[in-house]
């Protein structure tokens, strides 16, 4: 008696034959979008407690012109639609909690239009832009009235105010497009003024008539988002401590030791904000663990300068932007060599490597 057995070959199993290493983990693009949104929900709830109803109206209409016009942007150009993978939620986010208390909304649809069109699609999409969107589109909101005004007289239909005395000459209690805080503790000041706010109420956000931008008042709501980054391991700890350390550092050598000086600085403007979301950018923040650190202290000394040396009371946005237009080289200095291989793998402008992952022949080499 005989029984027919079938034999069994590797085709009945359903292998999978790929490159190693074989790991599969959920760290996918939408995933660390995800996060980053969970995180700025913090500073978006202190804006909303401390500003009101118009904090969440105006984040959530950036939010919604970013994803609008990304969508409408790779459909006219034929390009693969991407909204899914969050970015354009990040960055409406970043550009609602940017904008100062009373700004009008239309200056945020302009800014949202402009972070996402000019900074970020035009150049690519995620991951090619060489400048942070919401960066990019807050500097050009904070250079407007001086725009505007040299070329258009009478209302400046970008920001509050009507003139550019009315920036540069500015009280605390105008709600124009500059970090108004800054303005008594910044530019060449040494020590803090008198009637100023205590450092506690600084810390938490509560800055009465000083006004600022609604998300970045409350020193405290960013720390916790910043925790929780790092905790999700989204975030690198060092650089926003690079970043932070080096403001304050400069700014504590400055002013004479004087410890308030320096808190007041941590705790105005965009530093917190910048330390949290913009510093710590994966496209534009630097490649190289040494670019990364060179990124962040670069940006730290920058701030510090514009803030001394009276060119603009916040200084954060304009020195990660021209950190973002130099890590690209200095990611070209600085990258690591690969196990194996004599030179430096070459970078282009755009971060593609090129040539270093060659296979390499031991025998044939002399």
């Amino acid at each position: 008696m005989t029984t027919d057995k079938k034999k069994t070959t590797l085709a009945d199993y359903d292998l999978v034959l790929d490159n190693s290493p074989h790991v599969f983990e959920k760290w996918s693009s939408q995933w660390i979008m995800l996060q980053v949104i969970i995180a700025m929900l913090f500073p978006l709830a202190a804006g909303t407690y401390f500003f009101g109803f118009q904090t969440l109206y105006l984040t959530v209409l950036a939010v919604v012109t970013c994803v609008i016009s990304e969508y409408l942007y790779e459909k006219i150009v034929r390009k693969r639609v991407t909204i899914t993978d969050l970015s354009a939620v990040v960055t409406g986010m970043l550009v609602g909690l940017s904008m100062p208390n009373g700004v009008q909304w239309f200056s945020v649809v302009l800014v949202s239009l402009f972070a996402i069109i000019v900074v970020k699609m035009i150049p690519g999409g995620i991951g090619k832009n060489r400048f942070n969107p919401a960066v990019g589109g807050r500097v050009v909101y904070l250079m407007a009235p001086w725009i505007v005004n040299t070329f258009v007289q009478g209302e400046d239909l970008i920001t509050t105010a009507s003139h550019a005395e009315a920036i540069t000459g500015a009280t605390p209690w105008d709600l124009v497009s500059e970090a108004t805080p800054l303005y008594y503790i910044a530019s060449g000041a040494q020590e803090v003024p008198e009637g100023a706010q205590t450092l506690f109420n600084m810390f938490l956000g509560d800055q009465g008539a000083w006004g600022g931008s609604l998300g970045e008042t409350s020193a405290l709501a960013l720390l916790v988002a910043m925790a929780f980054l790092i905790f999700r391991r989204i975030i690198n700890p060092k650089q926003p401590a690079l970043f932070i350390g080096t403001v304050a550092a400069i700014m504590l050598v400055y002013s004479g030791f004087d410890f308030e000086f320096m808190m007041y600085h941590l705790f105005s403007g965009a530093l917190m904000l910048a330390a949290t979301f913009m510093v710590t950018d994966y496209a534009s923040g630097g490649l190289t663990p040494h670019g990364r650190t060179i990124f962040a202290i670069g940006a730290g000394i920058l701030t510090a300068v514009f803030r001394i040396g009276w060119f603009a009371p916040e200084g954060v946005g304009i020195s990660i932007l021209i950190m973002n237009a130099i890590i690209p080289f200095v990611d070209k200095i600085a990258m690591p060599k690969i196990y194996g291989h004599k030179k430096r793998p070459k970078v282009h402008a755009d971060y593609d490597l090129t040539e270093p992952l060659a296979k390499r022949d031991v025998l044939t080499e002399s």
